[in-house]
C-alpha cells in the first residue's frame, strides 16, 4: 500500500474521527454535567482553569493531576486484577463503538458480509462491561467495593434482558442486522418513532447499563463511597471511574443512534463516493456525532434533575416495568412485520 492511500484510507479516517471526536464529545459532556449540577445546587462548578470559556478545560486539568499522582495499590488488593481492571474496562467501553460504522464508508468492518456480526458483537462487548466492573469491585479488599460489585451484579440482572429484547425487536422490526440496511430504512421514519418502547427500553437500560442518574447506585458517592472505585487513585480512577463510564455511555449513545435515530441518514444529501467527497461523508460522520452527543447531554442532564433510586424499586422497574414492555415492544415489531407495515 502507498502512502496516497494509506492516507486515504476511510479506515484511518474512521479511526481519527472516532478518536478525537469522543474525547472532545466526552470534555463537552462532562463540562455540561457539571455545570447543570452546580447550577441546581446553586454553586459555580468548573471555573478556575479557563474561566473565559466557563471552565470548559477544567477536565483536562482534573485529569493531569491524576495522571501524575502515585498510583497506589492497597494492601490485601488482588494486585493484577487491581491494576489490569480499570484498562479492560475503558478498552471495552471504547472498544464497543468501533464495530459501528459513522457513514457507509468510514468503518472499521470492510466486508459488508461482516457488518451484522459488528452491530451484535458492539451489544455484547458493551453487555461484558459490566463484569469489569464487578472484577474490579471484588479485586478491592474493601466493603464499600464489595457491596458496589455486588450492587452492579444485581442491576445486570435487571437491565440486560430488557435490553436484548429492545435490541431484538429492532432487528425483528427492521429484518436485518445490517447497519448500512438498517439506517437506509430509516429514511422515511427513524425507529424511536417506528417502534417507541423499544426506544423508551433501550433508553432506560443503557442508563442502568452506565450508572446515571437515577441509576447511580452501585458507585453512589453518598452511599457506598464510589463503589468499586472507592480505593482507586491517579491513572486508575481517571481509566475507570471517569474514562470507561462516559466512554460506554458513549458507544451506548452511538448505538442507540444507529437504531433509533436514523445513524447518518440525512434527508436530501447524499455523499459521492469515497475519496472523491470526503467532506461529504466528513458532514454524515458530523452528523451521526451530533445525534450521540444529543444522547449524551440527555443522559448528563438528569444527573441535575433526578434524584438516585433504591436498589429494591430499580430491581422492581427492571424486572417487571422493563421487561414487560420489552416484551411488548418485540411483540409490536412482530405485529408489524405480519401486517406489512415494517419498512
Amino acid at each position: 500500500m502507498d502512502l496516497s492511500s494509506l492516507i486515504l484510507s476511510p479506515r484511518l479516517w474512521f479511526f481519527i474521527i472516532l478518536f478525537a471526536a469522543s474525547g472532545g464529545v466526552l470534555l463537552t459532556v462532562v463540562w455540561f454535567e457539571r455545570k447543570a449540577a452546580a447550577r441546581v445546587q446553586m454553586r459555580v462548578g468548573p471555573l478556575h482553569v479557563s474561566p473565559q470559556l466557563g471552565g470548559y478545560l477544567q477536565l483536562l486539568a482534573d485529569a493531569f493531576k491524576f495522571i501524575i499522582s502515585e498510583p497506589i495499590v492497597p494492601r490485601g488488593a488482588h494486585r493484577i486484577l487491581f491494576v489490569w481492571g480499570p484498562p479492560i474496562f475503558v478498552t471495552l467501553a471504547f472498544g464497543a463503538s468501533l464495530l459501528l460504522p459513522l457513514t457507509p464508508d468510514l468503518r472499521l468492518i470492510k466486508d459488508p458480509a461482516l457488518l451484522p456480526y459488528g452491530l451484535v458483537f458492539s451489544l455484547v462487548i458493551l453487555l461484558l462491561v459490566s463484569i469489569s466492573i464487578v472484577i474490579i469491585g471484588w479485586s478491592v479488599n474493601n466493603k464499600f467495593a464489595y457491596i458496589g460489585a455486588a450492587r452492579e451484579a444485581l442491576l445486570v440482572a435487571a437491565y440486560e434482558l430488557p435490553l436484548i429484547l429492545s435490541f431484538l425487536a429492532m432487528a425483528l422490526l427492521y429484518g436485518t442486522l445490517n447497519p448500512l440496511e438498517i439506517v437506509n430504512k430509516q429514511t422515511a421514519l427513524t425507529g424511536a418513532l417506528l417502534n417507541p418502547l423499544a426506544f423508551l427500553v433501550f433508553i432506560i437500560a443503557a442508563a442502568m447499563a452506565t450508572a446515571r442518574f437515577p441509576f447511580e447506585i452501585a458507585d453512589y458517592e453518598g452511599d457506598v463511597a464510589t463503589g468499586p472505585y472507592s480505593d482507586y487513585g491517579g491513572v486508575f480512577l481517571v481509566l475507570s471511574f471517569a474514562g470507561g463510564t462516559y466512554y460506554a455511555t458513549f458507544s451506548y449513545s452511538l448505538l442507540a443512534t444507529v437504531l433509533f435515530l436514523g445513524g447518518w441518514a440525512l434527508p436530501g444529501y447524499t455523499p459521492g463516493p469515497w475519496p472523491r467527497d470526503i467532506i461529504g461523508h466528513l458532514i454524515l460522520a458530523a452528523w451521526v456525532l451530533a445525534k450521540t452527543t444529543a444522547l449524551m447531554l440527555f443522559y448528563a442532564f438528569l444527573r441535575a434533575a433526578m434524584p438516585v433510586l433504591r436498589l429494591d424499586h430499580t430491581l422492581v422497574l427492571g424486572w417487571r416495568g422493563l421487561l414487560a414492555l420489552g416484551v411488548a415492544a418485540v411483540a409490536w415489531s412482530a405485529a408489524l412485520r405480519v401486517l406489512g407495515l415494517a419498512p
